[in-house]
Order: structure tokens, then C-alpha cells, then sequence
């Protein structure tokens, strides 16, 4: 083993973390291409925390003509819809005790199995395969980020952390501590959870109605939560959600009046999916909407609002050229 943490994707959620552990000293690279490889390559990493204090790094850079030896452990920071065919370019640093943590919105692959996968995120099971899940890392990060290519800039806009824990209930949460531990020292906090899949839930809640809605209207937050149309909307896919956490045997943490309040009061950054929408980004749609009413199918849970939501956001990113070829 090499001690190596790899970090697969550097959009605005992984190039932060890379910044992070860079800056703690972690022995860190980063697997990118294009533009965004030739960055980081010759600038690294400069990282601004919502209190403007500013850390810089410089993680090696990997792409898929570098050699790739097994890993401690590897972070995927990519889309859902692109998991796949990053596991595939990266699996020469997955070894036999390599960790992984898939940082991704919405469902993960590992709500299914290889033999019932959740098919909006992985169609064929093939996911749900690869890796063992005593080396897989429940992963769900609250830190709202943007990134400026220009200026080799990743600034967390608001407060967050990492939340880590073992996939299967019950599970041994020995490989999300260690995961945990390589951000100590770092001024990004990773804790580790019992009830992942709580914590999944609880941020979908408001990743389904808020990404959605942001994304079709243009405004943040607090400006759909507060609109008289689009508030009620949003609140009901937040219900929606909740009914189906707790129809799949979990639950949310806290309730939906106070989420609804929070949004409108502290809701003032751009979601992911509108961000993607204004930079000409596929648009994700299967972990934040189609995998949800799959569940929601299985279990009997109707969702009228997140299925008329989720048409129409489908709609715009086919009109924009930005849905992805597997959603």
C-alpha cells in the first residue's frame, strides 16, 4: 500500500477536499483531464473557507495515462451518472484493502445490490459488484462550494463537514474512522455516522426539491422557499421524500417546517444542479430524481410532485443539450 488518498473528480466538492488534505499534509492526487488537470498542474489548489481564510496545495495529478498503483483510499467527488466509467479508468488504485467513499448526491449505487440495483444509478448491477461493502464508505458532504478554473480557486461558501459511516446497517464502522482520520488536522471536519443512510435521506430531502426548483427557475434557495408558487412545491417534494425514507425501514433527521425555514432564511448559494445549468454542464437527474421514484415505485409512495418536477427539469436539460447519455 501507498499511503496514497486518490481523489477521482475535481469539480467543486472534490477539488476542496484535495485542498484540504493537500494543505494538512496528506499525501494526495487528484485523477482529472482536460482543462482542469492542466489547472491544478500548474497552479495546484488554492482553497477560501466561508471565514476567507485561504489554504493552498499542490496534489499531484493523475490522469489515464498514469500508472495507478492501489491506494489507501479512494474518494470519488464525481457525478453519479459518471461513477462508472471513473471506476473503470481508476481501478489499477483499488486494491484488495483499498477503501472506498463515493461523495455523491441523492441515492447512492449502494441502496441496491448486485442482484436488485437501483437502476437510475446503476443500471446493470455492475457498481453494486465491484466493491466489497466492508471496504465501501458511506459518504454524504453539507458544504456548499463553488469553483473558479480562472483563478485556480475552491471556495466553501458555507460551512459543512463530511459525514461518513458503513453501508450495511449495523456495519463495522472501522473503515469510515479511518476515513475519517485523514482529514484531522485539516480545517474540514469528517465525522462518522451509524445510520448512514439517514443522513443520505435527511440531505435528499432538500437536494430533490431544491436542485430541481433552482434549476428550472434560475433563483437560490431562499428565493424559491420564499416565492408564493414555487415554496409550496418545494415543501411538498420535501414530504414526498420523507414519506419514502421512512417507507425503506429509515427517516430524516429534524423537520420539514424547520428545513423550509432554514432555506428561506440562509438559503442564498446557487444548488450544484444550477450552477451545471449556467456552466454548460450535463445535468444530474437519475440520483436526485429518477432513482428516488424508482424506490418510490417499489415501495408503493406516490410523488406526484417530484414526477412533475423531475419531467420538467428533464425536459429543459434535453432542450439545453445537457443530459447525460446514461440518464
Amino acid at each position: 500500500m501507498s499511503g496514497q488518498i486518490l481523489i477521482v473528480g475535481a469539480g467543486a466538492i472534490g477539488g476542496m477536499l484535495a485542498g484540504y488534505l493537500g494543505a494538512a499534509g496528506r499525501d494526495v492526487a487528484v485523477f482529472v483531464r482536460g482543462e482542469t488537470a492542466r489547472t491544478i498542474a500548474e497552479r495546484g489548489i488554492r482553497v477560501v473557507t466561508p471565514d476567507k481564510v485561504e489554504f493552498h496545495a499542490r496534489p499531484r495529478v493523475v490522469d489515464g495515462n498514469t500508472p495507478l498503483s492501489p491506494a489507501d483510499i479512494v474518494i470519488f467527488a464525481t457525478k453519479a451518472f459518471s461513477l462508472g466509467a471513473a471506476l473503470a479508468q481508476v481501478r489499477g488504485a483499488i486494491g484488495p484493502d483499498t477503501l472506498v467513499a463515493p461523495v455523491v448526491n441523492g441515492v447512492p449505487w449502494w441502496f441496491g445490490t448486485a442482484q436488485q440495483p437501483v437502476r437510475a444509478v446503476d443500471p446493470r448491477g455492475e457498481l453494486a459488484a465491484a466493491v466489497g461493502a466492508d471496504r465501501l464508505v458511506g459518504a454524504v458532504t453539507y458544504s456548499p462550494a463553488w469553483r473558479s478554473l480562472e483563478q485556480a480557486n475552491w471556495t466553501q461558501t458555507v460551512p459543512g463537514q463530511l459525514t461518513l459511516g458503513p453501508v450495511t446497517a449495523g456495519g463495522d464502522p472501522a473503515a469510515a474512522a479511518k476515513v475519517a482520520q485523514v482529514f484531522e488536522g485539516s480545517p474540514f471536519q469528517a465525522v462518522v455516522s451509524g445510520d448512514i443512510r439517514r443522513v443520505v435521506w435527511t440531505k435528499l430531502v432538500t437536494n430533490a426539491a431544491f436542485n430541481t426548483l433552482c434549476a428550472l427557475t434560475g433563483g437560490r434557495q431562499c428565493d424559491v422557499a420564499r416565492d408564493a408558487s414555487t415554496g409550496p412545491i418545494a415543501e411538498a417534494i420535501m414530504r414526498e421524500i420523507a414519506a419514502l425514507a421512512v417507507a425503506t425501514g429509515s427517516g430524516i433527521t429534524g423537520d420539514i417546517p424547520a428545513k423550509m425555514a432554514q432555506a428561506r432564511d440562509t438559503g442564498i448559494h446557487k444548488p450544484s444542479t444550477l450552477q451545471d445549468f449556467e456552466a454548460g454542464r450535463e445535468i444530474e437527474i437519475g440520483a436526485l430524481v429518477d432513482a428516488p421514484l424508482e424506490l418510490a415505485a417499489r415501495c408503493g409512495v406516490p410523488m406526484p410532485e417530484l414526477t412533475r418536477i423531475g419531467a420538467l427539469l428533464r425536459l429543459k436539460a434535453s432542450v439545453a443539450g445537457l443530459l447525460p447519455a446514461t440518464t
